[in-house]
């Protein structure tokens, strides 16, 4: 099997305009962290036992992938790459420079626009919800969309 890429949005943060602070500091909510690792929980065989988690910088991202992390036992490395307004070719950039399968956690509309620029999907056919996780696959030198998985469809009904 070819490489393993998941993109990933983060989850559930504080809207822009209740916070007060630098965007990048801007944290999850305490619903979207709860959501999130039940979500990752549900969804967690999808991901290869080796694994790189690799994260914008932004404490939002962060936090998303520190739940990734414990889940999948990989620790999380900081990438600047994946900051937010990153072009698909910053993303091309983290591609190569890190080997085996990856899960990069980032920010819209960055992903979307990346998704496009592996797969050519138009970035309006396919929403990267907050939390949503994008596989695509490398084979024979071309990525294809392998899977889509939106936290919505996995919300724990009581």
């Amino acid at each position: 099997m070819g490489k393993r890429v998941f993109l990933v949005r983060h989850a559930k943060a504080v809207k822009r305009e209740e916070w007060k602070g630098d965007d990048c500091g801007r944290p999850l909510t305490e619903e979207g962290i709860e959501e999130f690792e039940s979500f990752i929980r549900a969804v967690s065989f999808i991901f290869p036992r080796r694994v790189k988690v690799i994260s914008s910088p932004c404490r939002r991202a962060l936090q998303t992938a520190e739940i990734i992390s414990k889940e999948v036992g990989a620790p999380v490395k900081v990438e600047e790459l994946l900051s937010p307004d990153a072009e698909p070719e910053d993303y091309e950039r983290v591609l190569r420079k890190y080997r085996g399968n990856l899960i990069l956690v980032g920010h819209e509309p960055d992903l979307s626009l990346f998704l496009n620029y592996l797969t050519c999907l138009s970035p309006s056919r396919i929403s990267l919800k907050k939390g949503a996780i994008a596989e695509v696959r490398k084979e024979k030198g071309k990525f294809s969309l392998f899977g889509f998985f939106n936290p919505k469809y996995y919300k724990i009904r009581s």
